[in-house]
C-alpha cells in the first residue's frame, strides 16, 4: 500500500509538470522594481503586471506571479519551482532552455541626474561626464559605456536609497536612474529643486518576458494577445495609468527621435 501512495505522489507531481498541464496556470518570477513589478501587500502590482496579466488572461492562460530576489528566481526555474521571468534582459545567461517573448514588456531608460551648477544641460555621449564621480552601486547592471569610462570615477555603494541625498550633497556628482523608478519607484524623487535630468537618456534597453521552452505554444499565445494590445489601444491605456504617458511617446521621446510630447511634470526641470 505504502509503494502504491508514493508511485501515485511521484505519477502527479511528473503530470504537473507536463507542459500542457504547466500552461494551465503560468508561474511567473520578478525581482521588485517599481514602478514595473512590486508587491505592495497586496498582490502583484505594476506596469509589467499588468501587461502580463491582461495578455495572459485574454489568450486563456492563468498567471501567477511571485516576487522575489533576482537570484532566487533563477534558483527556482532551474529546480522547477516557475515556468518564467517577468522581464530579463537579452544579456542575460539562462541556464535553463528559454524563450523569450517578441515584444519587449518594459524598457529601461537610463538617465543621468546631475545637480543644476553641472556645467552641461544635456547628454552629449561620454564626454559629458569627464572627471565626474559616479554612483555604482553593487550588482546594479550598468551598460559598458559608462563602466568602461576611463573619464569618470566610480563611487561604490552597496544600494541606492540615498543616491540623491549623495548627489545633494556632493559626493557624487552623477547619479545614473531609470526614469520611471526615478519619479515612480520607492525612493522617487520627492523634492526636484537643486537636481535636473539630462536629455535624451544615456541608453534604453528594452527587457522581455521568458518562458522554458517547453512553454513556446504559450508564449506564441501571449505575444498575439500583446499584438492585439497594442492595436486596440489597451497597451496604451496600461501606460497612461502607471506612467502618465503612452509607450509611444515615452519610447521616442527618450531615444531622442522625435519632439518632446511629454507632460512636463513628469520632467525633473
Amino acid at each position: 500500500m505504502r509503494f502504491f501512495w508514493v508511485t501515485l505522489f511521484v505519477l502527479v507531481g511528473l503530470l504537473c509538470r507536463l507542459p500542457g498541464a504547466a500552461a494551465d496556470e503560468i508561474r511567473l518570477c520578478y525581482n521588485r522594481w517599481e514602478p514595473y513589478a512590486y508587491d505592495d501587500g497586496t498582490g502583484a502590482s505594476g506596469l509589467a503586471v499588468d501587461v502580463a496579466r491582461q495578455a495572459f488572461e485574454t489568450s486563456g492562460h492563468q498567471v501567477r506571479f511571485t516576487q522575489m530576489p533576482h537570484a532566487r528566481c533563477h534558483f527556482g526555474l532551474r529546480y522547477g519551482a516557475y515556468d518564467g521571468v517577468l522581464f530579463e534582459n537579452l544579456k542575460e545567461t539562462m541556464i535553463e532552455p528559454m524563450v523569450e517573448s517578441k515584444f519587449a514588456v518594459i524598457n529601461r531608460v537610463l538617465v543621468a541626474v546631475v545637480r543644476e551648477s553641472y556645467p552641461h544641460s544635456a547628454y552629449k555621449g561620454p564626454s559629458t561626464f569627464e572627471g565626474a564621480n559616479w554612483l555604482h552601486v553593487q550588482d546594479e547592471d550598468y551598460p559598458a559605456k559608462i563602466t568602461s569610462d576611463l573619464q569618470m570615477y566610480p563611487v561604490d555603494v552597496g544600494e541606492n536609497a540615498h543616491g540623491l541625498l549623495m548627489l545633494r550633497r556632493n559626493y557624487v556628482d552623477v547619479v545614473f536612474r531609470d526614469l520611471a523608478s526615478l519619479h515612480f519607484g520607492a525612493d522617487a524623487v520627492r523634492e526636484t529643486a537643486g537636481l535636473k535630468t539630462l536629455l535624451p537618456a544615456v541608453e534604453i534597453e528594452p527587457f522581455y518576458l521568458h518562458l522554458k521552452d517547453t512553454l513556446a505554444p504559450v508564449l506564441a499565445d501571449y505575444d498575439s494577445a500583446v499584438a492585439e494590445m497594442i492595436a486596440n489601444g489597451s497597451l496604451d491605456r496600461l501606460y497612461y495609468k502607471h506612467l502618465g504617458f503612452s509607450q509611444v511617446a515615452f519610447n521616442r521621446y527618450f531615444s531622442g527621435s522625435s519632439l518632446p510630447t511629454l507632460p512636463q511634470d513628469r520632467l525633473m526641470p
